[in-house]
């Protein structure tokens, strides 16, 4: 039985693969080699294997917004993380030892992982979190990202005669440039699918389907809700990053500070780091799990 599970979350328009880069790196690490540790990733709905698209988006072009089940973001993927503990949990006898459980996310991701702790404490043993989607409150504000973010996703292709073809695309895509190579080769692996229906290649998450997810009700806590997680929550970022509004994670670390803690922005990387610097962010995962147990080994230890 491992002594540790690790359950990663990834971002909207992604897939699970997007962590291989970066578990395979966690397993040469000495601070994880020392553990008995399981890994477990999976696909949100409409992402990856969980492919569906039974309902078609309602496109607002000039608008710039996109209707969609999708959309209902927060309470849907906080549903799947709670589905996913329960699977761990269904693994392991009840009469052994618990493994730590520790929730490594990225954007739409980490904010899911965050929600399902505050929604019920103790879920997580250590939560390590990458920009997760939360705390934009100015309307004007909040309008103007989810018009850009559903602008540039709409001008996406998703449909292309082969695999190849499409592979060739993302390499050669100007929004991809800054990503690591590796992380690319993955995004591809988990994110295109073959359409059986056409015999293309496509996107698993439709863009339209994605659009509508940037038009969904951003996170946001109360102090008291912010009070609730029984286990520490470290945030990382992106030193160039527009995504993650500072303010609001100052604000918990200020009312929580033996619960959270920002640490130091990952150099040259914007909202999507974890796919940028997948060496950096392993770093700071392999940084954040040698403060705490079962890779400390102080019983109260803690990020």
């Amino acid at each position: 039985m491992p002594a540790a599970t690790l359950l990663f979350a990834h971002g909207g328009g992604f897939c699970k693969e997007i962590w291989d880069p970066i578990i395979r790196r966690l397993k040469s690490s000495p601070v994880v080699q020392q553990v008995a540790t399981e890994f477990v990733t999976f696909d949100f709905p409409y992402h990856g294997t969980k492919r569906d698209e039974s309902v078609a988006p309602q496109v607002d072009v000039n608008g710039l917004r996109v209707s969609h089940p999708a959309q209902n973001l927060v309470p849907s993927t906080t549903a799947e993380v709670r589905r996913q503990v329960q699977l761990i949990r269904e693994k392991h006898d009840a009469k052994e030892p618990r493994p730590a459980l520790i929730g490594i996310g990225h954007s739409m991701g980490a904010g899911a992982l965050w929600n399902a702790e505050v929604r019920d404490p103790g879920t997580f043993d250590a939560l390590i979190m990458f920009e997760p989607v939360y705390g934009l409150n100015d309307p004007q504000r909040a309008d103007e990202v989810t018009s850009f973010l559903v602008s540039v996703t709409l001008q996406r292709e998703s449909t292309w005669t082969s695999r190849l073809e499409a592979e060739t695309y993302f390499e050669n895509l100007k929004n991809f440039k800054t990503w690591d190579r590796e992380s690319l080769a993955a995004y591809v692996r988990g994110a295109l699918v073959e359409d059986e229906a056409t015999g293309n290649t496509v996107l698993a998450c439709h863009p339209h389907i994605e659009a509508s997810l940037y038009c969904h009700k951003v996170l946001s806590f109360n102090d008291e809700e912010l009070k609730r997680p029984k286990c520490p929550v470290r945030f990382h970022y992106g030193e160039r990053s527009n995504m993650f509004f500072t303010p609001w994670f100052e604000h918990a670390v200020e009312k929580c500070p033996d619960i959270y803690l920002i640490d130091e922005p990952m150099k040259k990387c914007s909202h999507l780091l974890v796919l940028e610097d997948p060496e950096t962010t392993t770093n700071k995962i392999v940084g954040d799990l040698a403060k705490i147990n079962p890779f400390f080994s102080e019983p109260s230890s803690r990020i």
